[in-house]
């Protein structure tokens, strides 16, 4: 019952990195070249949760949605699903600047929508939502969101350096999830190849970024329950989370083939298990 406590901690009502399919009335890029994928997530080596991406770009656009439930045998224990979508600007560079974000988590009966609004110098064209005192969150002060991006398009900054001719990773993402400001830092290992198997639908070479996360503000007062920055083993700093790149092919953009970090769950590892590419134009 720890792991799925630490879990409830983790996931309630709240989407983070993780993202989805609202179907919202967000600007869809003109000519949009869509790529569908899919991912199952493992904790030790059980599959369980399963996650599924559409990214949109086209006409300086992107349209990023994305699901995250659990798999059929685990849904009693770990009854969360979240959705979210964010949409904004690609610049020919790669730059990305957001304009909206919405999503929504649900543990059980519990439920929370978060949207954000950004203007075009990457500030909230509204404050965030106050923090009610039982959340006994720490605020995020004004001056930390400034030039922010959502967790979604957070994740879109990440697969742009991968391109052929960049740098390869991201060296450093500011995000804010309505709750906590923290950064994520990227540094380049070598690149490595991804062996075939039966539960990867990729396999091949890859770019390699080792990925830490660094706080800033909005966690617990209470240290007791802000252990998503730790490990299983209490106290522990959570080590970087490795991501692979890679295009599915040639000329396409970068994607997520590979993920592996540790958690308060211990090893999670996250493979891509089937996709679909838009036509070569």
């Amino acid at each position: 019952m720890q792991s799925l406590c630490g879990i409830q901690r983790m996931m309630p009502v709240r989407t983070g990195l993780a993202a989805g399919l609202l179907g919202l009335s967000l600007t869809v890029p003109a000519a949009a070249a869509t790529t569908e994928l899919s991912y199952v997530v493992y904790f030790g080596y059980v599959p369980a949760l399963d996650v599924t991406t559409s990214i949109e770009t086209g006409d300086g656009r992107y349209r990023v949605q994305a699901r995250v439930e659990p798999q059929a045998w685990i849904s009693w224990a770990l009854p969360w699903i979240a959705v979210s979508e964010a949409s904004g600007r690609l610049a020919a560079d790669g730059a990305v600047t957001p304009e909206h974000y919405h999503s929504e988590g649900t543990w059980g009966t519990r439920k929370r929508e978060t949207s954000l609004d950004f203007a075009a110098d990457g500030t909230l064209k509204t404050p965030p939502e106050p923090l009610k005192p039982e959340e006994g969150r720490e605020p995020v002060p004004p001056e930390l969101l400034k030039a922010i991006l959502d967790p979604v398009s957070a994740v879109m900054a990440m697969l742009e350096p991968a391109r052929p001719g960049r740098a390869g990773c991201a060296p450093s993402v500011p995000v804010f999830d309505s709750r906590r400001r923290f950064d994520i830092h990227a540094e380049r290992q070598p690149d490595a190849t991804l062996e075939p198997a039966y539960y990867s639908a990729y396999a091949g070479s890859a770019v390699v970024c080792q990925l830490r996360f660094k706080s800033l503000a909005g966690g617990y007062r209470d240290g007791e329950r802000s252990r998503f920055w730790q490990t299983d083993k209490p106290g522990e700093e959570r080590p970087p989370i490795e991501l692979w790149l890679a295009p599915l092919q040639e000329g396409a953009q970068p994607v997520p083939v590979y993920v592996a970090g540790k958690s308060i769950l211990g090893w999670v590892t996250a493979y891509i298990s089937s996709y679909t590419l838009p036509p070569k134009t």
